[in-house]
């Protein structure tokens, strides 16, 4: 069974995101988590929680009388795993790009990641964003997992992504 260790719910700043890094850190510690499986968590905390962020003009006004639609965020842990999961609204337009990034990634092998890596950081397709993918692809190097989505429709113009990295311990 899975134990919560760590969430939020809300809009993020940076205010807020190094909170939870902080947070993070004693909770690491409370935890017995190895300082190799901190570091990895603490990579994709960064990365997931700025996509979060990055990406809040698209829903800040859509959540703003909407409370059961702000973004949240958790780390829960097992015996045997520790999840991050996040949950933000997105345009329902955007759907078929963020599927199609994750896809691209659950379908390679840590070898096929690093190329891909280096390929899309070559490249110079970047969205106004930073968005080329290249998150995705770091996060499942560093968790060595597929990663995880779900997307539930809220209305025609939305639907709440929910995003999973998995740790093995």
């Amino acid at each position: 069974m899975d134990n919560n260790i760590l969430n939020h719910t809300g809009l993020l700043n940076f205010s807020s995101i190094d909170t939870l890094l902080a947070q993070f850190k004693y909770v690491s510690q409370e935890h017995d988590i190895t300082f190799k499986v901190y570091k990895k968590i603490i990579t994709v905390m960064i990365e997931s929680l700025e996509n979060v962020w990055k990406y809040m003009d698209v829903y800040e006004e859509f959540v703003a009388d909407k409370e059961q639609y702000l973004p949240t965020f958790s780390l829960n842990m097992n015996a045997e795993s520790i999840r991050l999961i996040t949950s933000n609204p997105v345009r329902n337009e955007d759907i078929e790009v963020l599927k199609k990034k994750i896809e691209i990634v659950n379908n390679k092998n840590r070898e096929e990641l690093k190329a891909l890596y280096v390929k899309t950081i070559t490249n110079g397709k970047f969205s106004n964003k930073g968005g080329a993918g290249l998150g995705f692809i770091e996060m499942a190097k560093t968790s060595g997992n597929n990663l995880g989505y779900s997307f539930e429709p809220i209305n025609d113009k939305y639907s709440m992504y929910t995003f999973i990295v998995t740790f093995n311990l």
